[in-house]
């Protein structure tokens, strides 16, 4: 539509005339009204001074201010409403053209972008929903094979424990007469290997289908070439102190004190090594979990970053009376209402407060019969854009 056309429209609703003319009513009506003011303020003074009872001849004359103000009241309305009905018609003309901007045209495109925000949160949830159960099954897998690799580690530090004591147990345990055969038997413990059946005779519990991640030949090779070092440096020092035990038996001294000693550290290193393994597997299964978790949280970011913001809210649907129990319990729990105000509460109104307690903090009414169905709704982001 054309400014020239636009303009005429307006001035056939309201034209420079009918403003001059519907000025003149109005100063008109102005005078009338303070007419009607002075004699209504006289009026009041004298009804003052005549107390609450007031004389016939003066209630005569109140009653007849009033018709007088009723009738001038009908003449002012009358008298203007040519105007103002114009006025109210040029009104409805702007009203209209608002509307259609901002209702009509608005709301086609709010639609639209309703649509899409409910396919794109649907669409993050179903995301969301997949990449939190393959977190979840991450972190079982992180800690399944935790838990096999503590009980390697466990399971090769006693094994080393064991060959250590049977080391121990040839010097304790020797005597005078098989002393040599002893010493003999230690040395031959220098250089000593990790077997392949010894390292596959570690018991591991747990997903089977993970056995072979956790039991591989680069930690077998690494186990075997510590285990050599740990055994020879052992034997050696046990090969140390056999001149000393020679002694000891000569005397007659058939418990060794260092065996003893010997005996406790062994015990203390493997304890040690137990939680070792522990906290070693534990502070690796964290380190991996946190990893995993920080990939989830980014990919969501970046995924919330992609998509539209949207307002969610719930409408709850209830299908029974027990579900109604459910509302009202709800209600009666979280609302604080008190008991003169539950009278005037409507079972609406519990529902309304159930929605919006679902979309402020996430609490839900737990019943089979109780159903919220989330809704979507695109919101205005602000841009650099000009407007056009």
């Amino acid at each position: 539509m054309s400014t020239e056309q636009t303009s005429a429209g307006l001035a056939i609703s309201l034209s420079q005339s009918d403003l001059q003319s519907a000025g003149s009513v109005y100063t008109t009506s102005v005078a009338m009204l303070e007419k009607y003011r002075v004699k209504h303020s006289a009026l009041l003074e004298r009804a003052a001074e005549s107390g609450e009872k007031l004389p016939k001849q003066l209630d005569d004359e109140l009653m007849n201010w009033q018709v007088s103000a009723k009738k001038a009241v009908k003449f002012m309305n009358e008298t203007r409403s040519v105007y103002t009905d114009k006025a109210h018609a040029f009104i409805k003309e702007f009203t209209a053209l608002e509307n259609t901007l901002g209702k009509e045209l608005y709301e086609a495109i709010q639609k639209v972008r309703d649509r899409s925000a409910k396919i794109h949160a649907q669409e993050a949830a179903a995301a969301r929903e997949k990449e939190e159960a393959e977190l979840r099954e991450k972190q079982r897998r992180i800690d399944a094979i935790a838990e096999l690799e503590s009980q390697l580690r466990t399971g090769y530090a006693s094994h080393l424990t064991n060959v250590k004591q049977t080391i121990l147990q040839v010097y304790s345990n020797t005597t005078l007469a098989q002393i040599e055969e002893a010493e003999s038997a230690v040395r031959g413990f220098i250089g000593g290997t990790l077997s392949e059946e010894a390292w596959n005779a570690i018991t591991l519990v747990g997903d089977a289908s993970l056995v072979d991640e956790v039991r591989t030949e680069d930690r077998f090779a690494a186990c075997s070439s510590h285990f050599t070092t740990e055994v020879t440096k052992y034997a050696e020092y046990i090969l140390t102190l056999f001149p000393a035990r020679k002694e000891e038996l000569e005397r007659g001294e058939q418990e060794s004190a260092q065996a003893a000693e010997l005996a406790r550290k062994q015990e203390e290193e493997a304890e040690n090594a137990r939680k070792e393994a522990e906290r070693r597997a534990t502070e690796q299964a964290e380190k991996e979990k946190q990893q995993a978790t920080v990939t989830v949280m980014v990919s969501q970011a970046n995924r919330e970053v992609d998509a539209p913001r949207a307002i969610e809210s719930y409408s709850i649907s209830v299908s029974s009376v027990d579900g109604w129990r459910a509302v009202v319990d709800y209600y009666l729990t979280n609302a604080g209402a008190s008991p003169q105000e539950l009278g005037k509460v409507k079972l609406d109104s519990m529902v309304t407060f159930a929605e919006r307690q679902a979309k402020s903090t996430g609490e839900m009414i737990s019943h089979e019969d109780v159903t919220y169905e989330p809704k979507y709704k695109a919101v205005a982001r602000a841009t650099k854009k000009k407007a056009a």
